[in-house]
């Protein structure tokens, strides 16, 4: 069987069981446990799974039904773009947070040369810095919102008090000039209005998709954020607020 056969199999497996074990595959596909992990290695950085200790778990976050693949594989080179960038504004010897969602995901992936602090309030997150040596996490713990791998709540906000982090990188599900900056609800719009409080500056970092769309629960307004990742692909009119109200802008264009 060719590697791009064993791949194919290999997500057929993860969208059915959610999970995937090593030795199993190993078995099933009579090849070494080598070769399975470099399967999963290729899947990982497509931001189709997230490996653990013996195997991978589905990465379902932007995936609950799975029926545009295509779609999400390119957006995922439109945010692992958006990921490289994030990494080139972080220092070593920094704490920083970085906030939940696929693009955040992303700049977790960037942080392999980095020696930082990392907070953050998404398990998956967490588990793509597992094995960064240079890398410390703290989780911030809190209520689990189901289906996703986000934490919010009261514990969540406290564990933020009496911390601070110089940069805070925030997904968004939304970006309109009415309005501003939105997410899915209002326990994570208070989460990261949480964050704002500990944070010397905040960096919003979100895909082109994501603007004229506005979510349920409002964040902010577009001003909230001195400094915005996204792709080219940006509509010019946001290109000329951000211009006209001073905020730097971070775009692919360089890296493609």
């Amino acid at each position: 069987m060719f590697a791009i056969e064993r791949i194919k199999k290999i997500k057929q497996i993860l969208l059915k069981d959610k999970r995937v074990d090593v030795v199993e595959l190993s078995e099933r596909f009579s090849v070494t446990e080598v070769t399975i992990r470099r399967d999963l290695d290729k899947l990982e950085q497509q931001g189709f799974l997230v490996k653990i200790y013996g195997g991978a778990v589905l990465n379902e976050e932007d995936q609950p039904g799975m029926p545009i693949l295509a779609v999400e594989d390119k957006l995922q080179g439109e945010k692992r773009l958006i990921g490289q960038i994030a990494s080139r504004l972080i220092e070593n010897g920094e704490a920083i947070f970085i906030g939940t969602g696929t693009t955040c995901l992303e700049i977790a992936r960037h942080l392999k040369d980095k020696k930082v602090t990392v907070v953050t309030n998404d398990l998956l997150v967490a588990l793509a810095l597992k094995d960064t040596p240079g890398v410390k996490v703290m989780l911030t713990g809190g209520d689990l919102i189901a289906g996703t791998s986000t934490l919010i709540g009261g514990f969540a906000l406290q564990t933020l008090s009496g911390i601070y982090v110089t940069k805070a990188f925030i997904g968004v599900k939304g970006a309109h000039f009415q309005a501003g900056y939105t997410v899915d609800s209002y326990e994570e719009a208070m989460m990261i209005q949480g964050v704002q409080r500990m944070a010397g500056e905040i960096i919003i970092a979100a895909d082109y998709t994501k603007f004229d769309a506005p979510g349920f629960a409002k964040l902010g307004e577009l001003t909230m954020a001195g400094k915005v990742i996204t792709n080219k692909q940006l509509p010019a009119e946001y290109k000329k607020y951000y211009f006209e109200h001073a905020i730097k802008l971070y775009t692919t264009f360089e890296l493609e």
